[in-house]
């Protein structure tokens, strides 16, 4: 926005903004000047003990993850328990400038990366600042003030002088009272998507492990190696002279991604290998993290090394679609683990022998298209709803640009 001749507006540290606001550096307005978290470690969860908040339970969108929750024992936590209003801001690794506002009850400690402050309710709402921190103008900040490095990090000093556009705390609230609208609309739409993925979880637990069944299948299912059905398929080419598109896979059963290869001469090899669309690929250096996919209609023709083999189905006996539900559940990551040997660190390496040597239970291929056409179709209403979620997500990040820059004034009284 440009507001230099515009009337009714001052520069400031973070650029024009209305004459009646303040502008101040978040220290000078919370009652304490930011405090590190525990050092403990977490232990299981348990009901009697308080949670532990750790940087990787904040979401990208300021809430609390409900999975993988921990605990931390009574003694270790004292001083660390977190009041209601309370405000936390992640100080270290790929979470840096991540944030959250404490608002539940009961028992909860912070961890150390992360960093507390406590907003002056005279001068600063919580609320206020937490729809701040979600904002373009925050993340510029986070981005030019973090240090690079094995741990990029922001500290407490560097946290106490971000500077935050202040209206009256009437007009603060006035403001928090739209954006909840937005708010309360993406909420509804991520516990919607959350209970999706619970049901299809459920689901996938019983219909590949034949404890659910649909009527009219009744056959014995099959206990076969991966070789019965996956086939190894190399497709060796000349490293191309020119730019290309290189296909890689996301850890966990989250896909593949693609990137273009600008300078071919940075990559030490004399040859490549095509994957095409149905292909089952695997990484090999990470299999045991789960780096297995489908290659999907984006990476048809992309090349990868050699360590990312790739395998075509028998389509006689295994589909693709069904397969890849298989191939993400816990028990076959677990399989996955158990053929990638190594020592210390990240570097274990998948043995291929071994790989089309473990054993699954299938059921015949009419089974397998109910069931996948079942868990498809799921997945089909989740990414509808995902779609939806972010053009929420969009349309309240618009109109929070304008309402916290004074763009858009709101009446207060």
């Amino acid at each position: 926005m440009k507001n230099e001749k515009k009337d009714g507006y001052h520069k400031t540290e973070i650029g024009w903004i209305p004459k009646d606001w303040d502008c101040r550096d978040l220290g000078s307005v919370c009652i304490n000047g930011g405090k590190y978290g525990a050092a403990a470690t977490s232990i299981d969860y348990s009901p009697d003990l308080p949670r532990y908040i750790r940087i990787t339970d904040i979401t990208d969108d300021g809430r609390l993850s409900s999975i993988d929750i921990k605990s931390i024992k009574n003694e270790d936590a004292k001083g660390y328990l977190l009041e209601e209003g309370d405000f936390l801001f992640a100080r270290t690794g790929a979470t840096v400038g991540k944030t959250y506002l404490h608002n539940k009850t009961g028992n909860f400690a912070f961890a150390g990366y992360l960093i507390r402050f406590v907003p002056n309710p005279e001068q600063l709402l919580g609320s206020y600042l937490s729809n701040f921190t979600q904002s373009e103008k925050y993340w510029s900040w986070v981005r030019s003030t973090i240090h690079t490095g094995a741990q990029p990090n922001i500290n407490a000093q560097e946290y106490s002088g971000l500077y935050i556009p202040l209206p009256s705390i009437n007009e603060q609230g006035a403001i928090i009272q739209i954006l909840s609208t937005w708010d309360r609309a993406i909420e509804r739409v991520q516990r919607l998507i959350e209970a999706k993925q619970r049901q299809k979880a459920k689901l996938v637990s019983q219909l590949l492990s034949g404890r659910m069944r649909f009527p009219g299948f009744q056959d014995e299912w099959k206990q076969v190696r991966l070789g019965t059905f996956l086939h190894p398929k190399f497709r060796k080419v000349v490293k191309p002279a020119g730019a290309y598109l290189r296909l890689g896979i996301r850890s966990h059963g989250k896909g593949t991604f693609t990137s273009v290869v600008d300078d071919p001469e940075t990559i030490a090899l004399t040859h490549l290998f095509q994957a095409r669309k149905d292909d089952l690929i695997v990484n090999i250096t990470f299999a045991w993290e789960g780096a297995i996919a489908l290659v999907g209609p984006d990476g048809d023709g992309a090349l990868v090394s050699h360590r990312f083999p790739t395998y075509v189905f028998d389509i006689s006996k295994m589909l693709p679609e069904y397969f890849k539900h298989l191939m993400v559940t816990d028990r076959f990551f677990y399989e996955l683990d158990l053929i990638s040997p190594g020592g210390a660190g990240r570097n274990r390496v998948m043995n291929k022998g071994d790989f089309l040597k473990i054993t699954v239970t299938i059921p015949g291929i009419e089974e397998q298209k109910k069931i996948a056409g079942v868990l498809g179709g799921m997945d089909e209403q989740i990414a509808l709803l995902k779609k939806y979620l972010e053009k929420l997500k969009e349309q309240k990040k618009g109109l929070m640009q304008k309402l916290l820059t004074g763009e858009i004034r709101v009446k207060v009284d």
